[in-house]
């Protein structure tokens, strides 16, 4: 299948599942599996997106890091399929891109080796660390020279055993993969 197929085939079992208990479940496993890992432990700093209803819920990732006093920075897209990550403030004003993303309307930037670690959005990942994502190649862009450590969470509805889809070049897998009950 090519992966435009895939993300309107994901998007509608996610969609269906949004609001769940089901979901809720399995997210509360995934974060407690992310905050014992020893990656999150260290990270001084960490990258987070602002979920969206089909996404892992990420506010309670967002507290979690700053309960800790840990950075957490948000990514925000830029011509050309760029992207960075703004640090999350209080004052941070969020806006709704014309794309419906969320995402800091302006801020100031991590460079890149001062962002320990990413927790990294998908679709449909392979526990090997491949992944779907939403398109654009933002985060295979962002990730090519990143020096930290990437995480995603995985459900079981964005788990699949063997990639099902045609990989690129471009694609960066991803360090850890974590799925429920691991």
């Amino acid at each position: 299948m090519e992966k435009k197929q895939i993300r309107q085939v994901q998007l509608q079992k996610l969609g269906q599942a949004a609001n769940s208990w089901a979901k809720t479940a399995q997210e509360l496993d995934l974060y407690q599996q992310l905050l014992q890992t020893p990656e999150w432990q260290a990270a001084q700093s960490v990258g987070l997106v602002l979920s969206e209803k089909v996404e892992i819920d990420t506010k309670p990732l967002i507290l979690a890091a700053q309960s800790q006093g840990k950075k957490v920075g948000v990514p925000k897209t830029y011509p050309d399929f760029q992207m960075e990550f703004i640090y999350l403030e209080k004052t941070t004003e969020i806006i709704r891109t014309k794309f419906g993303v969320l995402e800091p309307k302006d801020g100031q930037i991590i460079p890149k080796d001062q962002l320990d670690l990413i927790i990294v959005p998908g679709l449909l990942f392979t526990k090997q660390g491949d992944r779907v994502s939403f398109g654009g190649g933002f985060y295979d862009r962002y990730l090519q020279d990143y020096p930290g450590h990437t995480i995603a969470l995985a459900e079981d509805l964005r788990l699949t055993n063997q990639i099902i889809w045609p990989v690129e070049t471009t694609d960066i897998q991803i360090h850890k993969i974590l799925t429920v009950g691991d």
